[in-house]
């Protein structure tokens, strides 16, 4: 299904996650390859309908989310990126991409330009990024895209490095 982009950045088309994603996401969210780092691995048929229609609403309810990411010039699907809420009231940005693209320097382009849109959207102080410590490419996109360290901690049960990013639009307000 091909809708309009809710934003453009880098070469990349974002747009709110829709139902009729469910065969780019079976791609991504089914392959344990990809989810090899996500606690609880690869996704059931079941579990990722499900989650396509939390997608969907938290970006209804909230004013961001989950995107579901495209080439903007092929429409190829490349992957999806966004933002969720995490305990303690903070914001994460994280990103899934397609096998194809790893090592081609998409991921960082994808968060760069998540984090630009934040920037204009998002009313908080800063954005978090977090991944288990030996996920050593992870790390580097968030030091890439310009995140500090922060600490080591326990995120969704992992043993993880965490990041952040200061937003500057609660200046604004």
């Amino acid at each position: 299904m091909s809708l309009a982009y809710l934003f453009e950045i880098d070469g990349f088309g974002f747009r709110p996650v829709v139902e009729d994603d469910l065969d780019h996401y079976t791609q991504l969210d089914c392959d344990p390859d990809v989810m090899r780092f996500f606690p609880g691995g690869a996704l059931s048929p079941d579990e990722l309908k499900k989650k396509l229609k939390k997608y969907a609403n938290d970006y209804n309810e909230k004013g961001y989310g989950v995107f579901s990411v495209f080439d903007s010039q092929s429409g190829e699907f490349i992957g999806r990126a966004g933002f969720a809420d995490v305990e303690g009231g903070e914001i994460e940005v994280g990103y899934l991409i397609m096998k194809k693209y790893w090592g081609k320097g998409y991921a960082t382009r994808i968060v760069k330009a998540l984090l630009s849109w934040a920037n204009e959207n998002i009313l908080k102080d800063k954005i978090i990024a977090f991944t288990p410590v030996d996920h050593a490419a992870s790390e580097k996109v968030m030091q890439k895209v310009g995140m500090s360290y922060v600490k080591n901690g326990v995120m969704k049960g992992v043993e993880c490095v965490i990041y952040e990013y200061p937003l500057k639009n609660h200046l604004k307000r």
